[in-house]
């Protein structure tokens, strides 16, 4: 049976974020409410900004009371000894903030916004440090830090922009466009009416692979292990636009949609899949395709085919996961159009 934690919120769940040591878990959503639970189930704190909707939140790993959240286009850091009120507020960004981040030293955190700039708070010293913009055309929609690159940050937006930045400089290393590299494979009819809008964005924690959820229905796979990021391959992952994706280990991937499916992927079986294709390639044979499949789309069917280890039907379209392990068990708390979070197991 799935866990459901109610109660709590009294409208829809926009957020959630689960405590590196699995013992808390906080939801955002609605009205402005943020609701701080055990992984048991109870209610421990409350907290309700009236008259905005909080989009964003997240547990710090270096700090064990720190929560940061954002209410429209404020940041607010909480202490969880004391709920009451935020100990800190940033106001830098323009616009509602989509996505709050943080580097793995916890120096710095990123705030994405609708009007398609990224801010760089320094959190240590308490400071506006970058702003990112000129490029996003439209809402920037989510933003991750690479792993092991600590200058680096990646961003994606409405615009179908996939950029690389260095914050530092700050400076666009480089920038993907999925509509471009996604239309030749496409039927041009249901392209129009699904573009590949960038929703959500998860490095594995390796620097190895970077998953980008798209409105398409597909998870764009690139390869971030060097130091130019590379495509690898589109997993078919929703019959509607994929919400979001996540890393549960280095090569596990699960992905949410709004077809109110989630699906557990297995990157490795991709090396499988890939080698069948050489094989085929040197023979001469080239992939299987039915003679009408464009050859990378017929690839990207075979990758997903291998790689799908688990799909669960939930009960409404996804807004927001988060992976943990709880006694050894995998699970996964998720965010949906209700007023509840859902814990499902990823076994």
């Amino acid at each position: 049976m799935n866990e459901v934690l109610s109660g709590g919120h009294t409208s829809t769940v926009l957020c959630v974020d689960v405590k590196k040591d699995g013992s808390n878990i906080a939801s955002g959503g609605e009205g402005g409410q943020i609701c701080l639970w055990s992984t048991s189930g109870t209610l421990i704190h409350k907290y309700v900004n009236l008259n905005t909707d909080c989009g964003s939140i997240c547990f710090s790993k270096e700090k064990e009371n720190m929560l940061y959240s954002s209410f429209d286009d404020k940041i607010c850091v909480f202490d969880l000894k004391n709920f009451s009120e935020p100990v800190e507020t940033f106001n830098v960004n323009q616009d509602e903030v989509n996505q709050i981040v943080l580097d793995e030293k916890e120096k710095f955190l990123a705030a994405c916004d609708d009007s398609g700039e990224i801010k760089i708070l320094d959190i240590q010293e308490k400071r506006l440090y970058k702003t990112l913009r000129h490029k996003h055309t439209n809402i920037c929609s989510s933003v991750c830090f690479r792993p092991r690159k600590p200058w680096e940050i990646i961003t994606g937006g409405l615009d179908s922009k996939l950029i690389h930045w260095d914050f530092s400089r700050p400076k666009c290393l480089n920038q993907f466009n999925m509509q471009e590299m996604q239309n030749g494979n496409s039927d041009a009819e249901a392209y129009m009416v699904n573009p590949p809008f960038i929703h959500n964005l998860a490095s594995s924690s390796d620097g190895h692979y970077l998953a980008c959820a798209l409105e398409n229905g597909l998870v764009s796979l690139f390869d971030t292990s060097r130091k130019n990021i590379r495509e690898l391959f589109s997993l078919h992952a929703h019959s509607q636009g994929t919400s979001q994706v996540h890393f549960v280990s280095d090569s596990c991937l699960v992905s949410g949609g709004n077809d109110c499916c989630v699906v557990l992927w297995d990157l490795e079986k991709s090396n499988d899949e890939e080698a069948a294709l050489n094989v085929n390639d040197s023979n001469g044979a080239g992939p299987l395709t039915n003679g009408h499949t464009h050859p990378q789309e017929q690839r990207n069917e075979n990758v997903s085919s291998a790689c799908k280890v688990l799909e669960i039907q939930h009960s409404s379209k996804v807004n927001w996961m988060k992976p943990f392990e709880k006694n050894g068990v995998r699970k996964l708390a998720v965010a949906d159009q209700t007023s509840n979070i859902t814990i499902l197991s990823l076994q």
